[in-house]
């Protein structure tokens, strides 16, 4: 059986018959929905908040937090009904702002923000890069329960009105994208970003994958109102990449409806413990960064002792903005706890990434990497092997665990939230 992904510049492998248990992928949706319609009724009939354009009402500043390039969101076309709201509520266009939440990640280039906005909204309105390096750039509000500081973008405090626009997805860090996590951290300092990933490293998985309520959700949501998050616009979008649901609203209320929807969207049912495990990293692909979500995956489905094969481009490297895991590798999970409370990794998103990938790249399986944006000697330096197509990493996988392995494909895998048959 011959498999193509979605780079031709990788190539394609083919997989015996005998050996292959499935290609599976997020189901499309048929007919797909209209668009136009989803984000009237969205707006018409926000969830646990009055309307946008009553919230907007005799404000004064009003700020739209987008996400950034990352992420497929279609926020373009989000964006008009937003403006409409705010001008139906008596908004000036010099009243309204925009802010690209990265994270922690690195700052668009103008071609970007018009290609995410909207030509014509990155022309006619500010927009900002969140700088979460930049101490200046943030300001403290306060302490959360647990006496972690809280620092957020002062576009944030200085705004009478803040809306986020994103989209709801599994993902392991958290449960799912969405809701509050615009803020938090999208727009949040280095200090609050970093104790909100660690939460994460004293969770068990179970009581976060898939779940819309656990601890590091309830961080985010008390943390992102406490810094002001008035309303959210999320979008759920099937395996194609089209949108098959909008919610707006409150950001916990709204969001935990649309995680229902996502539920059903983005659950797969898998065969458990094949002996090879192909997965591609689409649409995430920016860099390993991103494309670990799809690694989260195809490791709940490899067997101990397995191979992984991820193939992706990683366009920009193993990250922009964190060398600190070519500095310091993939390694096992004990020591990568040690490397963080020993302050050698400063940056705790750092640590949970690692550990992320370190649960199934150095305690679990062998990963093998097949990509064009990271050079082979960096691929191992981190701990993965590399290979320069798919049909060269299966022959090495193949060597590894024995012709009669059992092979499984993932298909957007980063997406999927996978349940074992």
């Amino acid at each position: 059986m011959r498999v193509d992904f979605p780079y031709k510049e990788l190539g394609c492998v083919e997989i015996p018959e005998k050996n292959l248990r499935g290609i599976f992928g997020c189901p499309d949706a048929e007919p797909p929905a209209n668009l136009d319609a989803l984000l009237d009724r969205a707006f018409t009939s926000p969830i646990g908040s009055p309307p946008l354009r009553d919230l907007a009402a005799g404000e004064g500043r009003a700020l739209i937090v987008s996400d950034d390039i990352s992420r497929p969101t279609p926020v373009h076309a989000i964006v008009p009904y937003v403006l409409r709201e705010l001008q139906a509520a008596g908004l000036e266009e010099t009243a309204i702002e925009f802010m690209m939440a990265l994270g922690t990640h690195r700052f668009m280039t103008p071609e970007e923000i018009a290609a995410k906005l909207g030509t014509e909204t990155a022309s006619r309105y500010r927009v900002f890069n969140h700088d979460w390096k930049d101490n200046r750039a943030c300001q403290f509000i306060g302490e959360t329960s647990e006496g972690v500081e809280v620092w957020v973008n002062r576009k944030v405090t200085e705004a009478d009105l803040v809306i986020g626009i994103g989209r709801i997805m599994p993902i392991d860090v958290c449960g799912f994208t969405g809701g509050g996590k615009i803020l938090i951290p999208g727009l949040c300092g280095q200090i609050t970003n970093s104790e909100m990933h660690w939460v994460r490293a004293k969770v068990p998985d179970e009581e976060v994958i898939g779940r819309r309520d656990n601890p590091i959700r309830r961080w985010i949501d008390s943390t992102a109102r406490k810094a002001g998050l008035h309303f959210i616009v999320n979008v759920i979008m099937d395996g194609r990449q089209r949108v098959v649901g909008v919610v707006a609203g409150d950001l916990e209320e709204a969001h935990r409806k649309g995680c229902e929807t996502a539920r059903l969207v983005h659950e797969v049912r898998l065969p458990a413990n094949s002996d090879i495990v192909i997965a591609d990293g689409y649409p995430f692909d920016i860099e390993f960064w991103q494309v670990n979500k799809a690694l989260d995956t195809a490791g709940l489905a490899v067997r101990p002792g397995g191979v992984v094969i991820i193939v992706s481009p990683c366009y920009e490297g193993l990250s922009s903005t964190h060398p600190e895991i070519l500095e310091f590798g993939y390694r096992k999970v004990h020591e990568i706890i040690e490397l963080v409370e020993s302050g050698r990794i400063c940056d705790k998103a750092v640590g949970i990434h690692m550990i992320q990938v370190s649960k199934v790249a150095v305690e679990k399986a062998t990963v093998i990497l097949v990509t064009a944006g990271i050079p082979q000697r960096d691929v191992e330096r981190v701990g993965l092997l590399y290979a320069s197509t798919p049909a060269r990493a299966l022959e090495m996988a193949f060597a590894r665990v024995g012709k009669h392995a059992s092979v499984t494909v993932l298909r957007n895998s980063a997406e999927m939230l996978a349940r074992f048959t």
